[in-house]
């Protein structure tokens, strides 16, 4: 079985020539098909494919993780590379998102109408849904920790009031392999541990973790410590952190985890 995961879009370029913006996209190829998990916030994404040679017409899907603009604004671009394809997300995922700084806020939900999507296909899911022969989407994620909360700065709009987002939308891809499950988050919003315990109970060993982890933007170091101590019990064989991680925590995975861990960064490619 032959796993690829590439990195299209995050907040930091490999060389020498890859793009960068606060965003992530990931292609998975899975014995020569393809999925893309997530937009990134512009064309960056479809810039880097083709730096890469890919051609994202041959992508059977689109995965969201979440209703985020880092992750969802570059939706457009990669439709006109790629062509009509079915878009997966949580029905949720269109709730009207908003960050507050002070009592200045700032809108950051998706901006494609569904009716754009819906030509293409838009497909809603709250539970598990196989997007290819042994790749899913979660679905909604269980809250199960004490320490992986609502985040502050973070709002949804309801009844014309901004309320503490709950993330109802956040989910993960995973990829069944021979040696265990391969994780990729966007942001990890529903809480990294969380993620990974759902997927344990559901698909067994977490061989890798890949994607956005939310430890970074401001997120208590003590959540960080015990996502790690979490990390370290289960093992995966590979981390790849990126995105919403930040510096502070990735040089704290890196001590850690030793040669198990990787930056992410864009043009990363992963055998997996």
């Amino acid at each position: 079985m032959e796993v690829k995961v590439t990195i299209l879009a995050d907040n930091i370029a490999g060389p020498p020539v890859f793009k960068a913006e606060h965003g992530l996209s990931i292609l998975v190829e899975v014995d020569g098909r393809s999925f893309l998990w997530d937009c990134g916030q512009s064309d960056v994404a479809v810039q880097n494919a083709r730096l890469l040679g890919i051609d994202l017409r041959g992508i059977e899907g689109i995965g969201i993780s979440h209703g985020h603009l880092d992750h969802t604004w570059g939706l457009p671009a990669v439709l006109a590379a790629s062509g009509p394809k079915t878009v997966h997300m949580h029905p949720d995922a269109y709730e009207p998102r908003y960050a507050k700084f002070g009592e200045t806020r700032h809108f950051i939900g998706i901006q494609v109408r569904r009716e754009v999507l819906r030509s293409g296909g838009l497909e809603f899911n709250t539970a598990p849904v196989e997007v290819m022969p042994g790749v899913t989407m979660t679905g909604e994620i269980p809250r199960v920790t004490d320490f992986e909360g609502l985040e502050p700065m973070l709002f949804i709009r309801k009844d014309a009031e901004l309320v503490p987002d709950p993330f109802t939308d956040d989910q993960a891809l995973v990829v069944e392999t021979p040696d265990g499950a391969v994780v990729i988050t966007g942001c990890a919003h529903a809480g990294l541990v969380n993620t990974l315990k759902h997927v344990g109970e559901t698909h067994g060993r977490v061989k890798a973790v890949i994607g956005g982890t939310h430890l970074g933007m401001g997120a208590p170091l003590e959540k960080a410590e015990k996502t790690m101590d979490y990390l370290y019990k289960i093992a995966p064989d590979r981390i790849v952190a990126c995105h919403c991680t930040g510096t502070v925590v990735t040089s704290r995975m890196l001590d850690r985890f030793g040669d198990r861990f990787t930056p992410g960064q864009t043009g990363l490619v992963l055998q997996v």
